[in-house]
């Protein structure tokens, strides 16, 4: 049919889910889908793609775990409006999932995440985004000086200033993997903050240096001062 929406042009029978799921995320990442626009029923769906209902069913199911499709009964079925907390799930279950060695590839990630986002920041020379980042340090270093430590409190402003500088990029694909990163180290990064007080070493935990080489432009500088602030972190589980 003349028209006809590249996504909706039937299937082969391998891996009809996967491929039913990947039609409909390519029309999104495409713009032949938008965000808040309305779905074919599951009967349309199974008729244009030429697939059954429950190849259908369950494509849909999947998307909508993921944080990708919402119901809303009794309209229909929705291309959800922004980033959902549900899309990062997966990515955090897969990770657990892995086997060993996982740890040292997470340290991997979190290196290449936290490069690239402070790259950017500094490349961008940002004022307004690095005074609400200064402010969060501060608010860190406030929480380091009090006595007896909370560690939970600690943990808090500790991971408010990362979420600050990922949030300092403007890119939402940048925060929500930032997103994952947190919950995947948040148990490991507790432990380092224990561990840090423990050997009266709160001046490791301020980001003081990071923060001063982020406001430079020395690249190497920044990526030595990165590295720098993963030295307790990424021997906590060895």
């Amino acid at each position: 049919m003349e028209g006809k929406k590249r996504y909706l042009a039937p299937v082969s029978s391998k891996s009809v889910v996967q491929i039913i799921i990947d039609r409909l995320t390519g029309a999104i990442i495409e713009g032949e889908l938008k965000p808040g626009d309305k779905i074919p029923t599951e009967p349309e769906l199974a008729e244009e793609l030429q697939v059954g209902r429950n190849s259908v069913r369950e494509a849909i199911r999947i998307l909508v775990a993921y944080g990708v499709l919402e119901i809303r009964r009794p309209e229909g079925t929705f291309v959800c409006n922004g980033f959902s907390t549900q899309i990062i799930n997966p990515m955090i279950y897969q990770v657990i999932l892995q086997k060993e060695g996982s740890y040292d590839d997470l340290i991997g990630l979190r290196k290449i995440i936290e490069n690239g986002i402070m790259t950017l920041l500094m490349e961008q020379r940002m004022s307004e985004s690095y005074k609400a980042i200064s402010k969060s340090c501060d608010k860190l270093l406030k929480e380091l000086k009090r006595e007896p430590e909370d560690v939970e409190k600690i943990l808090e402003a500790d991971i408010e200033f990362h979420k600050k500088v990922a949030e300092a990029t403007e890119n939402s694909l940048v925060m929500v993997v930032h997103d994952v990163i947190i919950q995947l180290t948040r148990a490991s990064r507790k432990k380092t903050i224990e561990k840090v007080i423990e050997k009266g070493d709160k001046e490791y935990l301020t980001h003081k240096n990071l923060l001063e080489k982020l406001n430079g432009d020395n690249v190497n500088a920044l990526y030595q001062a990165i590295n720098d602030s993963y030295f307790y972190w990424k021997d906590i589980y060895k």
